[in-house]
């Protein structure tokens, strides 16, 4: 049900919000930036929509609901996009989205082809064990594949796909990419970083330099930070494929793992490896591991800027291989750590002094 700015279909549950250019936007080309929400948006909003609100191009705020994954919502998002562009007439269009959000991008500007995407860490397989999907749905061999569908369409404006590499999802994702025959108009970013990479670029103010006017070079601004990642396709799917077996719940090779070198170059290899280390007991290996992660990302400007919740998650598993291991000694050491570098998290230091009384 369309209104003045925005609108509902009953059908597929799409939401949509429509912002014009703002007055000072210039006489430029003009551009209309379809931003598609990512997953747990609370009610009434729409994802990234705080990031834009300072730019100057118009915007269509799309949202689906999560156990869709914008599958069915392409009529819904046609009729939005037709009302948009009747009001906006803009020059071009950019379709732009992270995570669910990377996989509306995709498969809305592929399926179009009318404007240039660029999608943060998408999924081309929809509820595989351990992606983001996974929690809304069971798999769906049926949803359609992005990649499939971009290598179908050799001709188009420019396709960017981001990968963080330190997530075993993202890094199956950029494996399969990296051992595609993509088109030339696709550019594929690999990046040192986790699946929340566009958070990452965030923090790094990578994405406030990319969306002001959507004619900077992404690679090149990884690039100055050094953001890309040079690993070897072979190691990125080794990991890929460890914590495919690790989310399926299939027995895991620790010891192969552990002392794999890949390890050092990639802290998300390194958190797999840690957490099977835990699994099997192995606890003081798992905590040397990860203190030497620690210091990896300690000493690099572009590690030391990840999303907040993926470094907590290092320290999530310190604090469980200290627990379980019965050392209330080194378990206190690394509390008090945790309070220093993580101060506004009382529940995560609460958790393990309650859990081991110290």
């Amino acid at each position: 049900m369309p209104h003045r700015n925005g609108g509902c279909d009953p059908h597929s549950g799409l939401t949509w919000r429509h912002r014009p250019a703002r007055p000072d936007a210039g006489h430029g080309e003009s551009v209309l930036v379809v931003v598609f929400s990512q997953a747990r948006v609370a009610e009434e909003r729409f994802g990234l929509e705080r990031l834009f609100a300072q730019t100057r191009h118009a915007c269509l705020f799309l949202k689906g609901p999560d156990a869709d994954w914008y599958r069915t919502c392409g009529s819904a998002i046609d009729f939005a996009i037709a009302e948009a562009c009747s009001r906006a007439s803009p020059d071009r269009i950019v379709y732009y989205g992270a995570s669910k959000g990377a996989y509306g991008a995709l498969l809305t500007g592929l399926k179009r082809g009318d404007g240039e995407i660029y999608a943060f860490g998408p999924e081309f397989r929809l509820g595989e064990p351990g992606t983001q999907s996974r929690l809304y749905m069971q798999e769906d061999p049926t949803a359609p594949d992005p990649l499939s569908m971009l290598q179908a369409c050799q001709d188009g404006p420019p396709v960017h796909i981001v990968f963080g590499i330190f997530d075993a999802i993202d890094a199956r994702g950029a494996t399969r990419c990296l051992r595609a025959d993509l088109p030339a108009r696709t550019s594929l970013s690999t990046l040192r970083s986790s699946h929340a990479s566009h958070d990452h670029l965030y923090t790094l103010n990578i994405i406030r330099k990319l969306i002001t006017r959507f004619d900077r070079d992404l690679g090149g601004l990884c690039a100055e930070r050094n953001l890309i990642a040079r690993d070897a396709v072979e190691d990125i799917e080794r990991f890929a494929r460890a914590g495919a077996a690790r989310a399926r719940g299939m027995p895991v090779d620790v010891s192969p793992m552990a002392s794999d070198p890949y390890v050092d170059q990639n802290p998300g290899f390194a958190l797999l490896a840690a957490e099977a280390l835990v699994a099997t007991e192995c606890f003081d290996q798992a905590e040397a591991l990860l203190a030497g992660t620690q210091t990896t990302i300690d000493s690099d400007a572009a590690l030391s800027g990840l999303p907040k919740r993926w470094r907590k998650s290092v320290w999530r598993t310190r604090l469980a291989a200290r627990a379980a291991a019965g050392d209330d000694q080194g378990l206190a050491n690394l509390l008090q750590e945790v309070r220093v570098r993580f101060p506004e998290d009382t529940a995560l230091a609460r958790e393990y002094r309650r859990t081991r009384n110290v």
